[in-house]
C-alpha cells in the first residue's frame, strides 16, 4: 500500500462494522463476484481483507472516511447508512442488557447507548438528558482533533430507530434538532424538519408516545448454549402475574431489518426512477405548453381581434377558446369596395389539430372568394379533403354583405343564422343546409345559398354550437330558445351592448360548470344613424380639401362618434387632427388603423409624423421605415428618415438617406440643407 495508507493505518479510532456493510452493496451493486479490491489506491489487500471479515477491526477516521468518500460516488448511501445503524443497535443491544435476566425499559437502555457509542469510535460521546416522560435528547461530543462528518449524522439517527425496532414502538418521532454541520448531502426533511445548522452541538430528540415492551436476557432453560447470548426475552405490558414473554432471536429481527432494508431501498430505487419520469414527464409538457403557446399566439394572428365597420355596419364578437388553442374560428374578408365577406367555422376536435385546419381554412377562404358562398364551400371542401385526408372536418356559415344590404349566406353543417328585425322585435332562425367540409367527396352537392335583406336597426347573428349546447350545473342545456329570447330583450341596445348582453346571461346560465366546448358569437348590426354619419363624412371631407382642418375635425368627430370603427373616417380623421396639431390624439387613432390595416403607406407615413412632432424619434423611425417599405422611392420619406437620424445622432444611417436620396434625385433641394447637418454632426466629435 502507498506511504499516505500507512499513515492512515497507524491511527485506529472507528469500528470498520459501518465501512464493511457499505462495501460489501458497493461490491454488489458493481457485481464484482471475485471480490477482489476494487479500492488498492486508498487500502491494501491485507487490511481490505480485515474489514470485510472482522467485526472487531478497528481503522482510522482518514482511511474510513476516504473509502466511503468513493462509494457514494456511484452508491447512493444514504438509506444504507440508516439501516446500518438500525443493525448496529440491534446485534449489539444483547451486550447491552443486565447479565441476570432483569427486565429493562426503553429509558434504561437509552442510558447505556453511549456504552455502544464507545465501542464504535473514539472520535465522538454521547451524552443523554431526559426532557419529558417519553422525550429524550442525544448530544454528540466530537474530540477537538476530529472532524464531524454528514454521514454520522445518518448512521447515528439509524442507531435510534433500532431503538424503536426493539421495543416495536408504533407511534414516535426521531428529529435531528442540531447540528454543527453547515449542511448535509441527503434532504434536510429526512433528519429533521428545522435542524439548526452551524450549532455547537449535534443533537437529536427521540419521543415516543406508547408505552413499550421490556427486555432481558434469555433464560429460556438450563441448557443454554452460545446461541443463547444472541436471544432476548420480551414482556409484554401488564401485571407480573399476566404477562406474556415471548422468546425472539436477534438473528431474526436482523434478517427482518435486512429484508426491509432491501424493500427499502428498492423502494427508493423506484421512486427514484419515478422522480425521473416525473421529470421528464415535466420537461415533455414544458415543452408542450410552449409549442401550445406559440400555436396560441400563431393562431390570433390569424383570428381578427375586431372587425372594423362597413358601410354603416358594426360588427361585435365574444370569441372563448376552450384550451389555449381553439377549433373555432372567425374571419372577414373585403370583396373589392361592394362586398364584405364574414365567416364563422368550428373545426371537429380540440388543440393543435383542430388550430391546423382552422389555419388552412383561412387560406383557403382567402384563395376562394367567389360570387357565391356554396361555390366557395364546393372548392374548399374539394381542397381541405386533399390536404388533411377526412382526419377533419370543419362546420361553417358564410355570408356575403353586398353594399345594398343584401346578406347572402350558406351553411355547411353549421348553426343556421339569427336574425333580429328592429321593426318587429322578432328573432328568428334563417333556413340553411349542407354537409360538413372537408369529410365527404359529394358534400359540394349539398351546399344552398339563402339571402335575406337587412334593414336599418336589423342584427344578425352567426354562432357555434358551444353556446347552445353549454349546460347548466342540473345538466339543461342553454339552447336556441335561450339564445332567441336573449335577443329579443336586447332590441334597444348597440350590437356590442348585445353580444356582451347573450355572454352575460351564458355565463350566469353555466355558472359552476366546465366549459365543454369553444364558443363564438359573431353579430352585425346596420346602423339607423347611417344617414347623418354620411352627412358628417361629406361635411367634414369637403372642409379637408379646403384646408379648413379644424372644421373638418369637428365633422369627422360626429361621424366618428356613429361608426367608430369605419377606416375610412379613422384615417382621415387622423390626418386631419395632425393637420391640426393634435399629434395626440392623431397617433391614437391611427395606431388603430394601422391594426387593421398594415400596408397603407399615409397611415404610417403620418403617424410617423406625429411622432417625429411629440419628440418619439424611435416610435417615428419605425413607422416610416414601414412607409418606405410600402415606397421606397418616396423623397419625403427618406427626407423625414434622414431629420429622425439627426436627431437621433445616428450619422451612418443618415448618410445612408443622403446617399439614397441622391440616387434617386441628385437635384433635389433639401440635399445640400441635409448635407451640411451631416457635417456639422462631424465637426462637433
Amino acid at each position: 500500500m502507498p506511504e499516505e495508507g500507512s499513515k492512515l493505518l497507524s491511527a485506529r479510532e472507528i469500528s470498520s462494522r459501518r465501512v464493511s456493510g457499505l462495501i460489501k452493496a458497493y461490491l454488489q451493486e458493481h457485481q464484482n463476484l471475485s471480490g477482489s479490491n476494487p479500492f488498492p489506491e486508498i487500502v491494501e489487500e491485507a487490511t481490505y481483507r480485515k474489514i470485510l471479515k472482522d467485526s472487531n477491526f478497528w481503522i482510522s477516521q482518514d482511511l474510513e472516511d476516504r473509502l466511503i468518500s468513493t462509494i457514494a460516488k456511484s452508491v447512493d448511501i444514504s438509506g444504507l447508512l440508516y439501516h446500518l445503524g438500525t443493525e448496529t443497535l440491534i446485534t449489539n443491544a444483547y451486550d447491552l442488557l443486565p447479565l441476570d435476566d432483569t427486565k429493562i425499559f426503553i429509558d434504561e437502555l437509552i442510558h447505556r447507548i453511549p456504552i455502544l457509542i464507545n465501542r464504535l469510535t473514539r472520535t465522538v460521546f454521547l451524552h443523554v438528558f431526559f426532557t419529558g416522560n417519553k422525550t429524550a435528547l442525544f448530544q454528540f461530543e466530537y474530540l477537538s482533533r476530529y472532524k464531524e462528518k454528514w454521514y454520522d449524522a445518518i448512521f447515528f439517527q439509524g442507531m435510534l430507530n433500532g431503538l424503536a425496532v426493539l421495543y416495536e414502538l408504533k407511534d414516535y418521532k426521531i428529529n435531528m434538532t442540531k447540528t454543527r454541520l453547515f449542511g448535509i448531502h441527503v434532504s434536510h426533511k429526512d433528519l429533521g424538519e428545522d435542524i439548526v445548522f452551524g450549532a455547537d452541538v449535534n443533537e437529536y430528540r427521540l419521543t415516543w408516545t406508547d408505552e413499550p415492551l421490556s427486555l432481558s436476557r434469555a433464560m429460556a432453560n438450563e441448557d443454554q448454549n452460545s446461541n443463547n447470548r444472541h436471544k432476548v426475552m420480551i414482556v409484554s405490558r401488564g401485571d407480573t402475574l399476566n404477562e406474556k414473554i415471548s422468546i425472539v432471536d436477534i438473528n431474526d429481527v436482523v434478517d427482518k431489518s435486512r429484508e426491509l432494508a432491501i424493500e427499502n431501498r428498492d423502494l427508493e430505487a423506484a421512486v427514484e426512477v419515478l422522480k425521473s419520469f416525473k421529470t421528464e414527464l415535466e420537461k415533455k409538457q414544458l415543452s408542450i405548453a410552449k409549442d401550445l403557446r406559440l400555436a396560441k399566439n400563431i393562431q390570433k394572428g390569424l383570428i381578427p381581434q375586431f372587425i372594423p365597420d362597413w358601410k354603416g355596419i358594426q360588427f361585435w364578437t365574444a370569441y372563448y377558446p376552450m384550451q389555449e388553442v381553439s377549433g373555432d374560428y372567425y374571419d372577414y374578408f373585403p370583396f373589392a369596395a361592394d362586398k364584405l365577406g364574414v365567416v364563422v367555422c368550428d373545426v371537429s376536435g380540440h388543440g393543435v389539430p383542430a388550430a391546423f385546419i382552422t389555419a388552412l381554412s383561412k387560406m383557403l377562404f382567402t384563395n376562394y372568394k367567389m360570387v357565391k358562398p356554396s361555390e366557395t364551400f364546393k372548392f374548399i371542401n374539394r381542397d381541405l379533403l386533399d390536404l388533411v385526408k377526412q382526419q377533419g372536418y370543419t362546420t361553417c356559415v358564410y355570408a356575403l354583405i353586398q353594399d345594398d344590404y343584401k346578406i347572402v349566406y350558406s351553411t355547411a353543417g353549421h348553426p343556421r343564422p339569427i336574425l333580429h328585425r328592429a321593426r318587429t322585435n322578432q328573432a328568428e332562425i334563417l333556413d340553411g343546409e349542407g354537409t360538413f367540409i372537408g369529410m365527404f367527396p359529394e358534400g359540394g352537392d349539398t351546399y344552398r345559398d339563402h339571402s335575406v335583406q337587412l334593414e336599418p336597426g336589423d342584427k344578425l347573428f352567426l354562432y357555434t354550437d358551444g353556446i347552445t349546447e353549454a349546460e347548466s350545473d342540473k345538466g339543461v342545456p342553454f339552447g336556441e330558445e335561450r339564445l332567441l329570447s336573449a335577443i329579443v330583450s336586447c332590441a334597444e341596445m348597440t350590437i356590442q351592448e348585445t353580444i356582451e348582453h347573450i355572454m352575460q346571461v351564458h355565463k350566469e346560465f353555466t355558472m359552476g360548470t366546465d366549459p365543454m366546448d369553444d364558443i363564438t358569437l359573431l353579430g352585425w348590426q346596420l346602423s339607423t344613424k347611417l344617414p347623418e354619419f354620411n352627412e358628417y363624412k361629406k361635411l367634414g371631407d369637403e372642409s379637408y380639401k379646403a384646408k379648413q382642418f379644424e372644421k373638418a375635425c369637428d365633422y369627422f368627430q360626429k361621424a366618428y362618434e356613429i361608426l367608430p370603427r369605419e377606416l375610412n373616417t379613422q384615417l382621415v380623421y387622423g390626418r386631419a387632427l395632425a393637420h391640426s396639431g393634435k399629434f395626440k390624439e392623431a397617433s391614437l387613432l391611427l395606431e388603430s388603423y394601422n391594426r387593421f390595416k398594415t400596408n397603407n403607406y399615409i397611415s404610417h407615413a403620418v403617424l410617423g409624423y406625429c411622432y417625429y412632432k411629440s419628440e418619439s424619434f424611435e416610435k417615428a423611425e419605425l413607422e416610416w421605415k414601414k412607409a418606405h417599405s410600402l415606397k421606397d422611392d418616396n423623397l419625403p420619406v427618406l427626407f423625414n428618415l434622414a431629420m429622425v437620424y439627426l436627431k437621433l445622432g445616428a450619422k451612418a444611417r443618415m448618410k445612408d438617406m443622403l446617399d439614397r436620396m441622391k440616387r434617386i434625385d441628385e437635384n433635389n433641394q433639401n440635399i445640400i440643407p441635409l448635407e451640411k447637418k451631416w457635417e456639422s454632426m462631424l465637426d462637433e466629435e
